[in-house]
Formats: C-alpha cells, sequence, structure tokens
C-alpha cells in the first residue's frame, strides 16, 4: 500500500547507500579486496531496501491508524486481488460472445475500483471482505470455466446447461461485486450527505442574517 513516492525514496536512498559502500570498499581497500566492492555494494543495497522498506510500512500503518499485522493483511490481500484481476483480464482473449466480453470487462472494472479504493483507504477493506475472500476468486473460477466450455464447443444439453448455469452466476456475481462497490463507497456518500446538509444550513442561515440585516 506504500505509494510511489515512498517507492522513489526507498530506492534512492538504497542507491545512496550502494554508492557509498562501493566507493569505501574500492577507496579503502586494495588488490583482490577491491573487487569486492561491486558484491558489498550489491549486499548494502539489498540490505538497505529490506530495512527502509520495513520502516516506511511500519510509518505508514501508524499513519492509517492500522496494527502492523492488519496493514499485512490487507497488503497482502490487495496483492492477491491484483494477481486475480491479471487472471480474470486473460479471459478477454478466450471469450467467444461480445455479451461475455462486455461482462468480464465489468466485473473487471468493479474489482479495479474496489482496489483502489481499498489502496487509498485500507480501513475500507473490513466493509469488502466478502469481496477479496469469495467474490472476486469466485468470478475468476467460474469465468475461466465457462471460457473453457465455450471453447470445446462439446454439443449436448447437459454441457448448455451447465453453460447457462454459470453464465447466470456470473451475473449473479457482477450485481454482488457492485453491491460491493457501493459498500466501499457507503461512508463517502454518507460524509458527503452531512456536509450537504451542513452546506444547505449555513447558507439557510446565512440567508436569514441578510434578511434581518436588510429590514
Amino acid at each position: 500500500m506504500l505509494g510511489p513516492i515512498n517507492f522513489l525514496t526507498r530506492h534512492l536512498i538504497n542507491v545512496l547507500v550502494f554508492s557509498t559502500a562501493a566507493t569505501l570498499t574500492f577507496v579503502n581497500f586494495t588488490g583482490i579486496t577491491t573487487m569486492l566492492a561491486l558484491p558489498l555494494g550489491a549486499a548494502a543495497y539489498f540490505i538497505s531496501n529490506k530495512v527502509t522498506y520495513a520502516i516506511q510500512k511500519t510509518t505508514q500503518s501508524k499513519k492509517v491508524g492500522l496494527s502492523k499485522s492488519e496493514y499485512n493483511l490487507i497488503e497482502a490481500q490487495l496483492k492477491q486481488a491484483r494477481s486475480h484481476i491479471q487472471a480474470l483480464n486473460q479471459q478477454y482473449v478466450r471469450v467467444r460472445s461480445v455479451r461475455s466480453f462486455k461482462q468480464i470487462n465489468e466485473m473487471s472494472k468493479l474489482a479495479k475500483r474496489i482496489i483502489n479504493i481499498v489502496q487509498t483507504n485500507p480501513h475500507k477493506f473490513y466493509a469488502v471482505e466478502d469481496f477479496f475472500y469469495a467474490h472476486l476468486p469466485s468470478a475468476v473460477q467460474l469465468s475461466d470455466k465457462y471460457t473453457l466450455l465455450t471453447k470445446e464447443q462439446v454439443p449436448g444439453t447437459e454441457v448448455h446447461l451447465a453453460l447457462e448455469d454459470t453464465r447466470r452466476t456470473l451475473k449473479e456475481l457482477q450485481i454482488t461485486m457492485e453491491s460491493d462497490l457501493k459498500s466501499a463507497l457507503s461512508s463517502d456518500i454518507e460524509n458527503l450527505k452531512i456536509e450537504l446538509d451542513f452546506a444547505k444550513l449555513s447558507n439557510e442561515k446565512r440567508k436569514d442574517r441578510l434578511k434581518i440585516g436588510g429590514e
């Protein structure tokens, strides 16, 4: 859940550590020891990256009000969800109908929006846990099953019924994921309503004062 600024900062520090370690080794030692300058610099880079990353994660978890274990859990779930989206997107080239393409595309867009929301506000994870643990994985598994069945083109009533059942379940999952998105946005919508109500009340009070002043 660390952003690009954290990434750039971390690797800038790592490059400085690498350069310093390699330069000091080269300048202060002679002979065969100088051949270790680059390996020692690389080792310093690796260690620096690990340490800096750990510090950044600890700082970020405190900043967003999460424990270290909560932060790691949400980070792991976001990583897993992104891999699920990649698997879902791979179905694009396998589907054989525009309707199926649109459905997979819609589920992919919904999933990306939910992930971006949780990435920005990790606390939202707890409002959409089922999306990460069940809904998105099920969408990937079912879409894979569906595209496999359509690709085989095996005739028969049983296969046709299986396709229809899978298609119907995928549609239900899409609706469920839309509900997940609403859940992720619910607190923002509620806050917006409160702000709008406050703004209307303030505006009414201002109008009342202007009327009194005009009298």
